[in-house]
């Protein structure tokens, strides 16, 4: 689907269909696909992440890989290394981040790092620092092989308790956070200070969030760039543009979408609930 402004200049927009549903039980607290397989981490006492294949469309269930002492909390997440190829998992309450090399039954899983705040959201920057979204107000990079901290920002007192961080190729960052009645996705320079906001009070407007605990970004090298936003409260996604202006809604049938992550490879987006059957769901992504 596509949209002009007054100058007609085109604009691409993401569109969505529903490929697969996955039924499993238990809340989804991380999402990531590195090398055809997608992992996901769900609310579970045994400390694992679940593995499928991609390359039907039937998403057969393979293997699980144990995490052992990884402490159960909604905060925790997920997300994939290319560079490495591995899998990093925040603990929330351990203040770590452990580090899983998929083998199959064999893979080999050990704790990367110690985190000096509580780590939430995790994600890759453009240059392949892995991001640390931490509580009260840090975001934090880390080397994805030896685990040097690489830079560290303090965001302005107005962002505070943050959910889950993405960083742009110019170098800032899309933030989400919940603190008291303000609920927003803020775009941050590397000094901390926002440079422009979407939503604020919270609620359910069109240009209102209520827990926007996750972001994937959609972005190429020189023509477009999308924020996609896990508005968990009110179960729904919505996207945003560049600017961090409302574009559309995308879907609105879920319970409580806690995590996203969009495949820029197969461009595919997948959404995991928090409540009822703990779904995840698979959309083909076209624009």
């Amino acid at each position: 689907m596509y949209s002009c402004d007054p100058r007609a200049m085109c604009i691409v927009v993401t569109d969505v269909t529903l490929r697969k549903s996955i039924f499993a039980p238990d809340a989804v607290y991380g999402l990531a696909v590195l090398d055809g397989k997608l992992y996901v981490l769900r609310h579970r006492d045994d400390n694992q992440l679940y593995v499928y294949e991609t390359e039907t469309k039937d998403y057969e269930a393979l293997y699980a890989i144990t995490i052992p002492g990884l402490q159960k909390k909604s905060y925790n997440d997920l997300t994939e290394c290319d560079k490495e190829q591995c899998l990093f998992v925040s603990d929330f309450l351990a203040k770590c981040i452990h580090k899983v090399v998929p083998n199959g039954e064999q893979s080999k899983v050990s704790k990367f790092i110690d985190v000096p705040y509580e780590p939430k959201g995790l994600s890759i920057t453009p240059d392949g620092n892995l991001l640390v979204t931490c509580n009260p107000d840090k975001l934090v990079e880390y080397n994805v092989t030896h685990g040097e901290k690489m830079s560290e920002v303090r965001l302005h007192m107005d962002i505070y308790y943050p959910l889950h961080a993405v960083k742009r190729r110019d170098g800032q960052y899309v933030v989400s956070h919940m603190d008291g009645r303000l609920s927003r996705v803020v775009r941050v320079g590397a000094d901390g200070k926002y440079r422009h906001c979407f939503g604020g009070e919270k609620g359910n407007g069109n240009n209102q969030l209520n827990y926007p605990c996750h972001l994937a970004l959609r972005e190429d090298k020189h023509t477009y760039m999308y924020v996609i936003v896990a508005d968990n409260d009110n179960h729904r996604l919505m996207l945003l543009d560049k600017s961090m202006e409302f574009v559309r809604m995308m879907v609105e049938n879920f319970r409580e979408p806690h995590r996203i992550w969009y495949d820029s490879q197969a461009h595919r987006l997948y959404v995991g609930e928090c409540m009822g059957s703990g779904r995840v769901s698979v959309y083909n992504v076209t624009g």
